[in-house]
């Protein structure tokens, strides 16, 4: 899995051929597109928080 970093770049270029497109249904399929990978890296991030608490909870429970 790329990072939310990366997913978002890729959110900017489907809206970026959302903007060049003519035909209203292929803007419209980018935009679907967009919107997809915003949600990926949004879920990337929520992933990453919780193993990040997780790995942060586990230390703390060696140490006591």
């Amino acid at each position: 899995m790329g990072t939310s970093l990366d997913h978002r770049r890729c959110a900017e270029e489907c809206v970026a051929m959302a903007r060049r497109a003519e035909d209203d249904q292929d803007k419209a399929l980018w935009l679907t597109l967009a919107q997809s990978w915003v949600r990926l890296a949004e879920h990337v991030e929520r992933t990453t928080l919780a193993a990040e608490i997780e790995d942060e909870e586990m230390q703390n429970e060696r140490v006591s």
